[in-house]
């Protein structure tokens, strides 16, 4: 004959609160990690063994002994009439759950996240945006819970805690070295944003969790082109640098967007349908593809005769209407969509460019964005107002301030200090 399934929850672990629930018959045991479950900042003090209860001490007491209840009802019930296994009655209650809460799980959260995110497209079709980081934090989740031995498909969405959130950062800092934590902090934060929106979890609840900061303005903020390192630049020989036929294509795409300011995902879309004629000079006019969806002014960069001469020397190479012979409807339909045309030029142009910054004497490693700050800094640098490069460059004035305006890197207006004595 069969004998009952023991059931009862018991402390684990020799560093911090951890409870599990205890399910034993026969010699066969099984675990189940419920820490996650629970709320407050919990100590071993707080829980009393025998009466099976957190005393009344415990943050959340009553609350918390009524998740335990709850949680061990399921299981004792189901127990009643078992006549097999515990892991045959385990994977039973999962299958139950699947049925009744199919979609509510974290992870199937997140996968509903990402499928909104793929529906999001720009004009020409492509993805706008990106959701490969929800992907990331995804496969995170599951490499962490496999570290708990957890069963991360099976935990749902209204089970995400504060101690859940709290206890994955501590697993990076201390089996990662803290490496990931920048990204995994604020793609958990907007996941637990949007599970508010839809009502799965309280935003109070989250208050003192301890969320990453990322860092105030822009480690990139002085790294800029001096006006020696871009005339170097605009006279290099590119076929110096690599004798491939996309040398030439990769300087001046650069001149470019030093001239532009854009960033390189825009320049890449641009197309000639883009100008515009205002007060008698052609114009740049279009939305970034970025923050499109909440641009209220569209970008307007005038057009001068350098970037003229650099249209009209690749206008013959072009196909459907766009300014750079980078990428076409053929391409964006090859990549289903995806930009990983302009993904794959960005990162060609980036391993040109560390060869180039070699050549024009640059102290830091030389991107593609360098050259948007570049500029930034230096129409700022002639008084061009900054509500108008702001304007221009499709950005706010605090960003040009945080972000891209190099102070010390402005010579002109370091001269002009220098130059400001005598009363």
């Amino acid at each position: 004959m069969q004998r009952m399934i023991n059931i009862n929850y018991q402390l684990f672990g020799k560093t911090g609160f951890q409870l599990r629930l205890r399910l034993y018959q026969d010699g066969e045991t099984k675990y189940i990690t419920v820490t996650r479950l629970l709320k407050g900042a919990i100590q071993k003090r707080h829980w009393n063994q025998q009466k099976q209860l957190f005393t009344p001490s415990c943050p959340f007491s009553e609350e918390n002994n009524a998740i335990l209840t709850q949680y061990r009802q399921k299981y004792e019930q189901m127990a009643i009439n078992w006549t097999g296994s515990i892991a045959g009655m385990l994977a039973a209650i999962e299958v139950n759950e699947s049925e009744i809460k199919h979609g509510l799980t974290l992870s199937g959260f997140i996968k509903s996240v990402v499928d909104e995110l793929i529906k999001r497209k720009h004009a020409d079709g492509t993805l706008k945006g990106t959701y490969e980081c929800y992907e990331k934090l995804d496969r995170r989740l599951a490499e962490y819970c496999k570290s708990r031995d957890l069963k991360y498909n099976t935990i749902l969405i209204t089970e995400l805690t504060p101690l859940f959130v709290n206890d994955v950062f501590d697993w990076v800092t201390n089996t990662k070295k803290g490496k990931g934590l920048s990204y995994i902090s604020p793609m958990l934060h907007s996941i637990v944003g949007k599970a508010v929106e839809a009502g799965h979890v309280k935003e109070e609840d989250f208050a003192q969790c301890k969320w990453h900061k990322r860092q105030r303005g822009s480690v990139h903020k002085t790294r800029t082109l001096t006006d020696e390192q871009c005339r170097k630049f605009v006279e290099l020989d590119p076929l110096s640098i690599c004798a491939s036929n996309k040398s030439q294509l990769y300087k001046d795409f650069c001149v470019f967007t030093l001239y532009t300011g854009q960033s390189a995902c825009d320049a890449i879309s641009l197309q000639y349908s883009d100008i515009e004629v205002i007060n008698g000079v052609r114009h740049f006019v279009f939305r970034r593809r970025k923050i499109s969806h909440h641009q209220l002014v569209p970008c307007a960069v005038p057009i001068n005769i350098e970037l003229e001469r650099i249209m009209e020397r690749w206008r013959p190479f072009t196909k459907d209407g766009y300014v750079f012979p980078i990428r076409s409807n053929a391409t964006i339909r090859a990549t289903q969509g995806n930009n990983a045309d302009i993904k794959s030029f960005i990162s060609k142009l980036n391993m040109w460019l560390k060869k180039v910054g070699v050549a024009i004497g640059c102290p830091f490693l030389l991107h593609s964005y360098t050259f948007r700050h570049t500029s930034i800094t230096r129409y700022l640098s002639k008084g061009i107002p900054v509500i108008y490069i702001a304007n221009m460059m499709g950005t706010s004035v605090e960003n040009c301030e945080k972000i891209y305006y190099n102070n010390l890197g402005d010579v002109n207006s370091q001269n002009k200090v220098l130059a400001a004595v005598g009363f």
